[in-house]
């Protein structure tokens, strides 16, 4: 029983004393947040086409429902006075816009690292 006594005692002297070299607790959680929200920026053919889509889309969408072939804005049962296929269109091609502005942000996040012998490629994963 005095072994095992001995043996508990080294095991909680070392699992204390090892944190005395893992260095400053406040400085390395600072590092490693700030590691965590550094974000790279958007690639810019992702942005400028996803962005035109979505606002293009969006405008002929909001043209086609609301302006009807009487001059004025549709009323209640005037549904046949708006343009449906050409606002069903424009926002399919806001929702394409939108898509590829999502996958621009994932590829913003990627990274891939060539160097002398080796390729490295690194991808964070969030929850």
């Amino acid at each position: 029983m005095r072994a095992l006594r001995i043996i508990v005692a080294w095991f909680v002297m070392a699992g204390v004393s090892t944190s005395v070299f893992a260095g400053d607790l406040r400085a390395s959680a600072v590092s490693a947040a700030q590691e965590q929200t550094r974000d790279k920026p958007m690639p810019k053919p992702y942005l400028w086409a996803g962005s035109g889509l979505f606002v293009g889309g969006m405008a002929v969408g909001i043209y086609a429902f609301l302006h009807n072939r009487n001059g004025q804005f549709p009323e209640f049962n005037e549904a046949t006075a708006t343009n449906k296929p050409l606002g069903a269109a424009g926002l399919g091609a806001a929702f394409v816009g939108g898509t590829i502005l999502f996958l621009g942000k994932r590829k913003a996040n990627e990274s891939i690292t060539v160097a002398p012998g080796k390729v490295t490629v690194s991808k964070r994963v969030t929850w």
